[in-house]
Protein backbone atom coordinates (compact mmCIF):
# COMPACT_ATOMS: atom_id res chain seq x y z
CA UNK A 1 0.00 0.00 0.00
CA UNK A 2 0.95 3.68 -0.78
CA UNK A 3 1.78 6.42 2.25
CA UNK A 4 -0.41 9.13 1.18
CA UNK A 5 2.85 11.38 2.54
CA UNK A 6 5.03 9.24 -0.02
CA UNK A 7 2.70 9.78 -2.35
CA UNK A 8 1.63 13.63 -2.03
CA UNK A 9 5.83 14.35 -1.71
CA UNK A 10 6.08 12.22 -5.42
CA UNK A 11 3.31 14.65 -7.00
CA UNK A 12 4.98 17.55 -5.60
CA UNK A 13 8.50 16.54 -6.96
CA UNK A 14 6.33 16.07 -10.65
CA UNK A 15 5.46 19.60 -10.61
CA UNK A 16 1.53 19.78 -9.72
CA UNK A 17 1.09 22.94 -7.28
CA UNK A 18 -2.42 22.57 -6.63
CA UNK A 19 -4.86 19.63 -5.18
CA UNK A 20 -8.69 20.34 -5.59
CA UNK A 21 -11.65 17.71 -5.14
CA UNK A 22 -14.31 15.91 -3.61
CA UNK A 23 -13.28 13.60 -0.89
CA UNK A 24 -13.98 9.91 -0.73
CA UNK A 25 -12.93 6.81 1.56
CA UNK A 26 -10.77 5.66 -1.22
CA UNK A 27 -8.63 9.07 -0.22
CA UNK A 28 -9.09 9.03 3.29
CA UNK A 29 -5.08 9.01 3.71
CA UNK A 30 -3.96 10.78 0.92
CA UNK A 31 -6.58 13.46 2.15
CA UNK A 32 -5.05 13.72 5.77
CA UNK A 33 -1.81 13.91 4.41
CA UNK A 34 -2.73 16.85 1.66
CA UNK A 35 -4.52 18.66 4.76
CA UNK A 36 -1.33 17.98 6.75
CA UNK A 37 1.78 19.14 4.33
CA UNK A 38 0.21 21.69 2.33
CA UNK A 39 -1.31 25.64 2.99
CA UNK A 40 -5.19 25.97 2.39
CA UNK A 41 -4.81 27.76 -1.09
CA UNK A 42 -3.29 23.95 -2.55
CA UNK A 43 -5.59 21.66 -1.56
CA UNK A 44 -9.16 22.72 -2.27
CA UNK A 45 -12.29 20.79 -1.40
CA UNK A 46 -15.13 21.72 -3.97
CA UNK A 47 -18.63 21.15 -4.03
CA UNK A 48 -18.54 18.90 -6.92
CA UNK A 49 -16.60 17.46 -9.56
CA UNK A 50 -17.13 19.71 -12.22
CA UNK A 51 -16.00 22.57 -9.98
CA UNK A 52 -12.57 20.85 -9.04
CA UNK A 53 -11.98 20.46 -12.97
CA UNK A 54 -13.02 24.04 -13.87
CA UNK A 55 -10.60 25.51 -10.71
CA UNK A 56 -7.60 23.31 -12.45
CA UNK A 57 -8.74 24.78 -15.42
CA UNK A 58 -8.50 28.21 -14.14
CA UNK A 59 -5.14 27.36 -11.94
CA UNK A 60 -3.04 26.30 -15.45
CA UNK A 61 -4.34 29.36 -17.15
CA UNK A 62 -3.67 31.38 -14.39
CA UNK A 63 -0.59 30.13 -13.50
CA UNK A 64 0.73 27.45 -15.87
CA UNK A 65 0.65 25.04 -13.08
CA UNK A 66 -0.59 21.69 -13.24
CA UNK A 67 -3.04 20.47 -11.02
CA UNK A 68 -4.50 16.87 -9.26
CA UNK A 69 -7.93 16.44 -8.98
CA UNK A 70 -9.40 14.01 -7.03
CA UNK A 71 -13.05 12.29 -7.40
CA UNK A 72 -14.54 8.72 -6.91
CA UNK A 73 -15.83 7.64 -10.02
CA UNK A 74 -19.41 8.43 -8.89
CA UNK A 75 -18.20 12.15 -9.80
CA UNK A 76 -17.33 11.55 -13.21
CA UNK A 77 -19.90 11.90 -14.60
CA UNK A 78 -20.28 15.62 -12.87
CA UNK A 79 -16.96 16.11 -14.61
CA UNK A 80 -17.94 15.23 -17.86
CA UNK A 81 -19.23 18.59 -19.34
CA UNK A 82 -15.74 20.73 -18.06
CA UNK A 83 -13.35 17.86 -19.01
CA UNK A 84 -15.29 18.14 -22.26
CA UNK A 85 -16.10 21.41 -23.17
CA UNK A 86 -13.14 23.21 -21.47
CA UNK A 87 -9.66 20.99 -21.06
CA UNK A 88 -9.88 18.49 -23.48
CA UNK A 89 -7.04 18.24 -26.13
CA UNK A 90 -9.56 19.25 -28.55
CA UNK A 91 -10.91 22.46 -27.13
CA UNK A 92 -8.10 24.66 -24.39
CA UNK A 93 -5.84 22.10 -24.01
CA UNK A 94 -5.77 21.91 -20.27
CA UNK A 95 -3.59 19.39 -19.01
CA UNK A 96 -4.24 18.17 -15.52
CA UNK A 97 -3.87 14.69 -13.11
CA UNK A 98 -7.45 12.97 -12.34
CA UNK A 99 -7.04 10.92 -9.54
CA UNK A 100 -10.41 8.29 -9.53
CA UNK A 101 -10.98 6.24 -6.64
CA UNK A 102 -12.27 3.32 -8.52
CA UNK A 103 -16.00 1.85 -6.40
CA UNK A 104 -17.56 -1.18 -7.85
CA UNK A 105 -14.86 -2.19 -9.50
CA UNK A 106 -15.63 -5.65 -11.91
CA UNK A 107 -15.01 -8.44 -9.75
CA UNK A 108 -14.86 -6.63 -6.19
CA UNK A 109 -17.55 -6.98 -4.00
CA UNK A 110 -18.90 -3.30 -3.14
CA UNK A 111 -21.80 -1.85 -2.52
CA UNK A 112 -25.06 -2.08 -4.90
CA UNK A 113 -24.92 1.22 -5.83
CA UNK A 114 -21.50 1.50 -7.18
CA UNK A 115 -21.42 -1.68 -9.25
CA UNK A 116 -22.85 0.16 -12.17
CA UNK A 117 -20.48 3.20 -11.76
CA UNK A 118 -17.35 0.69 -11.19
CA UNK A 119 -18.52 -0.88 -14.63
CA UNK A 120 -18.60 2.77 -16.54
CA UNK A 121 -15.67 3.87 -15.24
CA UNK A 122 -13.21 2.96 -17.88
CA UNK A 123 -15.07 2.81 -20.95
CA UNK A 124 -16.39 6.85 -20.16
CA UNK A 125 -12.76 7.42 -19.88
CA UNK A 126 -12.02 6.02 -23.08
CA UNK A 127 -15.42 7.63 -24.67
CA UNK A 128 -13.93 10.63 -23.86
CA UNK A 129 -10.63 10.06 -24.88
CA UNK A 130 -8.97 10.43 -21.36
CA UNK A 131 -5.65 8.28 -21.38
CA UNK A 132 -5.87 6.44 -17.88
CA UNK A 133 -4.00 3.59 -15.80
CA UNK A 134 -4.39 1.66 -12.53
CA UNK A 135 -2.30 3.29 -9.88
CA UNK A 136 -0.15 0.17 -8.60
CA UNK A 137 -0.01 0.19 -4.74
CA UNK A 138 4.27 -0.23 -5.12
CA UNK A 139 5.74 2.88 -4.28
CA UNK A 140 8.45 1.92 -7.29
CA UNK A 141 5.59 1.19 -9.48
CA UNK A 142 3.66 4.20 -8.28
CA UNK A 143 6.16 6.93 -9.01
CA UNK A 144 6.71 5.35 -12.53
CA UNK A 145 3.29 5.74 -13.17
CA UNK A 146 2.39 9.27 -11.65
CA UNK A 147 5.27 10.75 -13.52
CA UNK A 148 4.15 8.90 -17.16
CA UNK A 149 0.79 10.59 -16.59
CA UNK A 150 2.14 14.02 -15.67
CA UNK A 151 4.78 13.96 -18.88
CA UNK A 152 1.67 12.73 -20.95
CA UNK A 153 -0.48 15.47 -19.56
CA UNK A 154 1.83 17.96 -19.79
CA UNK A 155 3.20 16.26 -23.64
CA UNK A 156 -0.49 15.84 -24.94
CA UNK A 157 -2.23 19.10 -23.45
CA UNK A 158 -4.91 17.35 -21.97
CA UNK A 159 -6.20 15.56 -18.83
CA UNK A 160 -4.64 12.42 -18.25
CA UNK A 161 -6.56 9.91 -15.64
CA UNK A 162 -5.02 7.12 -12.72
CA UNK A 163 -7.33 4.87 -11.28
CA UNK A 164 -7.12 4.16 -7.69
CA UNK A 165 -8.67 0.86 -6.37
CA UNK A 166 -10.15 0.47 -2.24
CA UNK A 167 -7.01 0.17 -0.35
CA UNK A 168 -4.33 1.45 -2.73
CA UNK A 169 -3.60 4.01 0.25
CA UNK A 170 -2.85 3.02 3.54
CA UNK A 171 -4.33 4.00 6.89
CA UNK A 172 -2.14 6.45 9.02
CA UNK A 173 -2.09 6.90 12.83
CA UNK A 174 -4.21 10.35 11.98
CA UNK A 175 -6.64 8.05 10.30
CA UNK A 176 -8.99 8.31 13.14
CA UNK A 177 -9.59 11.68 13.25
CA UNK A 178 -10.33 11.81 9.52
CA UNK A 179 -12.46 9.13 9.32
CA UNK A 180 -15.11 11.83 10.72
CA UNK A 181 -15.21 13.60 7.49
CA UNK A 182 -16.18 10.28 5.88
CA UNK A 183 -18.89 8.92 7.87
Amino acid sequence: MLSGNTFVETVLEAGISLFCGVPDSVFRDLCTSLDERLAPDQHIITANEGSAVALATGHYLGSGGLALVYMQNSGLGNAINPIASLASKNVYGIPMLLLIGWRGEPGTPDEPQHVLQGLMTLPHLDAMGIRHSILPPEIDSAVACLNEAVEAARKDCCPVALIVRRDTFESSATQVVADKHFE
